[in-house]
């Protein structure tokens, strides 16, 4: 763990939300775009295909970006700093299988050579995770996880 920070996951956690919202807010200007120049050099049934492709197309990614600022404001009201003994929403905590940060649900990350996965205190393993202390276990999917510290 002396290697591994808790501030620098966080903020590698923060760019990787940021920059997440940076390539769906290009991506929905890049549909609408499309969309506009469809509109103004086709005519008939194709136009009109096309522009019911391009919004279906903006309305999925705007349901994206709304689930990710969801993300990115649950993210920013976890408070990471408050140290207990029991894990919950913000804990970092060493296990068998690796270091897990309770936070949101973004997948895999790499800080200082070490992976971290970051899952969401809803997911199954989150929900395992809740309330166990140093030196329990737990058992998912026929799995045992020995919980070895909390950061």
């Amino acid at each position: 763990m002396k290697d591994l920070k808790k501030e620098n996951i966080i903020a590698t956690a923060q760019k990787l939300l940021n920059s997440k919202l940076v390539e769906l807010e290009k991506a929905i200007f890049n549909v609408q775009n499309a969309a506009n120049e469809e509109s103004k050099s086709s005519m008939g049934d194709k136009y009109e295909t096309g522009r019911a492709m391009a919004q279906n197309d903006r309305a999925m990614l705007e349901n994206q970006k709304n689930e990710l600022l969801k993300d990115i404001s649950t993210f920013e009201n976890i408070n990471f700093e408050q140290e207990t003994e029991f894990i919950k929403n913000g804990s970092l905590v060493h296990t068998s299988i690796g270091y897990i940060l309770l936070s949101v649900s973004l997948g895999k990350i790499i800080e200082s050579g070490i992976t971290v996965m970051l899952i969401s205190s809803a997911s199954p393993l989150g929900t395992e995770l809740s309330g166990k202390k140093a030196k329990d276990a737990i058992t998912i999917n026929g799995r045992q996880i020995q919980i070895i510290g909390i950061y």
